[in-house]
């Protein structure tokens, strides 16, 4: 054992005692016994000597020189730039889960009533966890024999669909890997399997639960259909995804208050109408919900970023309603933009399939019985035959992961800077511009005393400044809406999206691990080298994935930033040429006296 030593918790993490965990609070001290556990897992004890696991980006250590104890606080940084344990970076190695960002930063509403914080705790949207009455309506998911799989909880039972869509653990997922049903068939795209690999002892890391490693290992089985198969292309822009078939774009519209249970229970119902079809079928927030869950289960190498969170205060309120509709166009649209997950069975179950709740049923079981999920989801992928150089795959995720750590920390400091202009238009900006106009309008008042026919146009075109300082003010106190808060909704995707890639660049890590393993097996003559070249190609299929993803996403932010800022400029140009025209027309009042 190592020598001991102590870290205070940045965040929250509720631990399964189950798995030998322990939970632990913000500003918490705890002692840490060992830090050879792996993958991201460090063993400590707390102050009342419980003793378990917990997660080592989630603290940060102290100096060896007692001192004072910190004040407390709720919003510690997420993505220590310090790192943990003296390291210079833990972010793009750490287990942090997409589903633990929406519950700690993607809660949202429509009003920008905080600033984002390095932990994203607490940001510019009402965040709230109860449970409204959004629920799922009974008569569409009232079969009992499905094998939903909800990634939020491993606890929760896998036939029910409950929740507050608030999704995730405040810690790495810890749901085993789906193994192969007993009447999956093999097919060519079977992976090989070998009986020398040992399986990692830690069975609630990334790579493991993703099934990352059952693929690796040669055990994930399952028949792929020619439909079914993905491709990732070479292309002059680097690798990726495969164009999809079909293009296609969804709209959402005419949000509706609804209710069941002779009006106990009221929900809202989006129109929901892709053009593929060219018919609207109606949709709840349950409905994205277990869309959701469905793709993130599936795709464990692709960025699905999380929904827009509820609130039962005000959640009927109009601004609250279009507000989200509109958050939820925007996490639509990016679903559809991706080739892979536009095409999916259960995405276009969900757009598609109409108000016959058979077979609305019906293919929910079907893709809550999906084998190509998780690690089998690498079957179905086929793949360029050019080798790859892993060394300069590592070098480029490397430099990925440090990538998006600088991105999640700049947009953050974008956003806070945005927040508090925009407070600052309702505030101090309009309350100024409007002392200055009160100012004028005073000084007018006075003039009036002089009502002398020569007097009375400078009377006059004081006083019309006066106006025009105070319509100036309720402009500044109206602009947000135009130019900051659509500037805000496009940085918040980002902050929903930039968390889901430490997960995906850690089921890379953990078969290059994996390989390297492999690789050491056959130098002391305990494994054959067909058996290797097997595990090769199988890191291969996930490193050409990775970088599809890696580039889909940089394609992605290329465009969406650039859009942001020309519609932010274009917005600010307007704004200051109104302003411009009502100083214009305060100055041509002067022509007169």
């Amino acid at each position: 054992m190592g020598t001991e030593i102590q870290v205070r918790a940045m965040y929250d993490f509720d631990g399964v005692a189950d798995n030998g965990e322990l939970s632990i609070r913000a500003n918490e001290i705890l002692t840490v016994t060992r830090q050879d556990v792996g993958d991201g897992w460090w063993e400590g004890r707390n102050v009342q000597g419980e003793v378990g696991f917990f997660p080592e980006a989630y603290v940060e250590t102290l100096p060896s020189v007692p001192q004072p104890p910190a004040i407390p606080a709720r919003n510690q940084g997420s993505y220590s730039s310090g790192g943990v344990g003296g390291q210079a970076s833990s972010w793009d190695s750490s287990s942090y889960n997409q589903q633990q960002y929406q519950k700690t930063a993607y809660s949202s509403s429509y009003s920008y009533g905080q600033t984002a914080t390095d932990g994203g705790g607490e940001q510019g949207y009402n965040f709230s966890n109860s449970q409204d009455d959004d629920g799922w309506d009974e008569d569409w998911d009232d079969d009992t024999s499905s094998n939903y799989s909800d990634r939020r909880a491993s606890q929760q039972d896998p036939d029910e669909l409950t929740g507050d869509g608030v999704f995730g653990l405040s810690a790495p997922n810890r749901q085993q890997p789906r193994k192969p049903s007993s009447h999956s068939q093999s097919s060519s795209a079977d992976a090989k399997g070998s009986g020398t690999i040992r399986k990692s002892l830690n069975r609630f890391t990334v790579f493991v639960k993703s099934g990352g490693e059952n693929y690796m290992l040669g055990s994930a089985k399952a028949s792929v259909d020619p439909r079914d198969k993905m491709e990732v292309v070479e292309t002059a822009d680097g690798i990726q995804w495969g164009k999809s078939p079909e293009v296609f774009s969804v709209e959402i519209k005419n949000p509706t208050k609804a209710s069941k249970l002779k009006g106990m229970k009221s929900f809202i119902a989006y129109e929901v109408t892709p053009t593929h079809t060219n018919r609207s079928v109606t949709r709840r927030y349950k409905h994205f919900d277990w869309l959701y869950n469905r793709l993130v289960e599936k795709y464990s190498v692709i960025s699905i970023p999380p929904l827009p969170d509820k609130q039962v205060t005000g959640r009927y309120e109009e601004e609250f309603i279009q507000h989200r509709m509109a958050q939820l166009q925007l996490w639509m649209n990016r679903m559809t933009r991706h080739s892979i997950v536009s095409r999916a069975d259960v995405f276009q179950h969900f757009l598609s399939c109409g108000d016959d709740k058979n077979t609305w049923k019906a293919g929910k079981r079907r893709a809550e019985r999906d084998n190509l999920i998780g690690g089998s989801f690498f079957l179905a992928i086929e793949t360029p035959s050019t080798p790859l150089d892993m060394q300069e795959v590592e070098q480029q995720l490397d430099n990925f992961g440090k990538f998006v750590k600088s991105m999640d920390d700049s947009v953050k400091t974008v956003y806070n800077t945005a927040h508090d202009n925009s407070k600052k238009h309702v505030g101090p900006y309009k309350r100024e511009f409007q002392k200055v106009g009160a100012a004028f309008n005073a000084l007018s008042t006075s003039f009036e005393l002089d009502n002398t026919p020569k007097s009375r146009p400078l009377t006059e075109a004081i006083a019309f400044t006066g106006r025009a300082y105070d319509e100036i003010g309720l402009l500044f106190s109206e602009q947000p809406k135009n130019d900051l808060h659509p500037f805000m909704d496009a940085l918040h995707e980002y902050r929903g999206i930039i968390p889901t890639f430490p997960d995906i660049l850690q089921v890379h890590k953990g078969a290059m691990g994996k390989f390297r393993e492999c690789q050491k097996l056959q130098e002391e003559g305990k494994m054959e080298a067909s058996e290797v070249e097997g595990v090769q190609q199988r890191l291969e299929t996930i490193s050409y994935a990775t970088l599809a993803e890696m580039n889909h996403f940089h394609k992605e932010r290329i465009s969406d930033i650039k859009v942001m800022m020309q519609n932010y400029l274009q917005q600010q140009i307007a704004f200051y040429q109104q302003v411009t025209s009502k100083l214009q027309e305060a100055l041509i009042q002067y022509d007169n006296v």
